[in-house]
């Protein structure tokens, strides 16, 4: 067991994917090879069990920046008859591999039809601990939509103290609503890491002012899968709460991107957060997809 060699990728990445249907199945298995030729993904994530006819089994465990990481689940040969023991072997060896990295917490995502296959996670430490709803908003806005942002005093991260800014980002996590499960297992400089992942223009992170006292930020970043801007985080301090802060941050997010002209607005909102729903709702997102989360934490690193 251990890392694929490379002549192995290719069959190893149609093992853990064999659960699609073909034309998805080819899609995920070419973006995924791609990202491997890119270094996006450190190959010696890609692990397989062998035996002496092949590969029995093989998962994928990707770090992210912020020291998190993202786990494909382990998959086993139709063939094989053991499949459960070459699972346990494949996560093992992952969990391993990803904690010896200073990884401190990682999660699976997928989808409800395919919830069983990471039901072997929850062997090895993983929980299911909610549902992830993906919204997008195809920017069809009014001018009273518009107007509602200009409440607030706003400062792009590139033009307010980093100081300022990160203890606000830092203050807006207390007693959050969105997988509060990991909330104080990272430092707040790898939760920045992690939510600047590659690449980011500091111009679309804002922090925000109401009489001169921070009272939010808003992080947004580039989807280039689907050709448009992504909320990646909306946060409001404890004490500024159900007074419109959210409500005017997320305008702005949807008014610096329909100025922009790009073709739409995406984010992810826990399922178990009903405010922050029923605020997007309102503001005019649709869910257009649902993932289920798994998640395991290692803490003291």
């Amino acid at each position: 067991m251990g890392p694929a060699a490379a002549h192995e990728q290719f069959a190893a990445l149609r093992l853990i994917f064999q659960y699609l249907p073909f034309e998805d199945q080819a899609a995920r298995v070419e973006n995924a090879l791609d990202m491997f030729r890119a270094g996006e993904i450190d190959s010696e994530g890609l692990i397989v069990v062998r035996d002496s006819h092949g590969l029995i089994g093989a998962m994928i465990a990707a770090r992210l920046p912020g020291q998190g990481a993202v786990i494909w689940p382990p998959q086993a040969r139709p063939s094989f008859r053991y499949p459960d023991a070459a699972a346990d072997v494949l996560i093992h060896t992952a969990n391993q591999w990803i904690r010896s990295k200073g990884v401190k917490l990682a999660q699976a995502l997928v989808l409800p039809e395919h919830k069983a296959i990471a039901e072997p996670l929850t062997r090895h430490g993983f929980r299911h601990i909610t549902s992830l709803c993906y919204l997008r908003h195809f920017l069809d806005l009014s001018a009273p939509d518009l107007g509602r942002a200009d409440q607030l005093e706003y400062r792009s991260m590139s033009e307010c103290d980093p100081l300022i800014f990160r203890e606000t980002l830092d203050h807006s996590y207390s007693g959050t609503l969105d997988c509060p499960e990991i909330n104080g297992i990272r430092t707040i400089e790898e939760v920045i890491e992690g939510h600047q992942g590659g690449d980011i223009d500091p111009n679309r992170w804002w922090l925000a002012k109401r009489a001169g006292r921070p009272v939010g930020v808003l992080l947004m970043n580039d989807e280039h899968e689907l050709g448009g801007w992504d909320i990646a985080y909306v946060g409001v301090v404890p004490d500024a709460r159900r007074h419109g802060v959210g409500r005017a941050l997320v305008q702005k997010a949807l008014f610096e991107a329909k100025a922009a002209g790009v073709s739409q607005v995406t984010l992810a909102v826990d399922s178990r957060n009903q405010p922050a729903r029923k605020l997007y709702h309102e503001a005019g997102f649709e869910e257009f997809e649902v993932r289920e989360v798994f998640l395991s934490i290692w803490p003291g690193r």
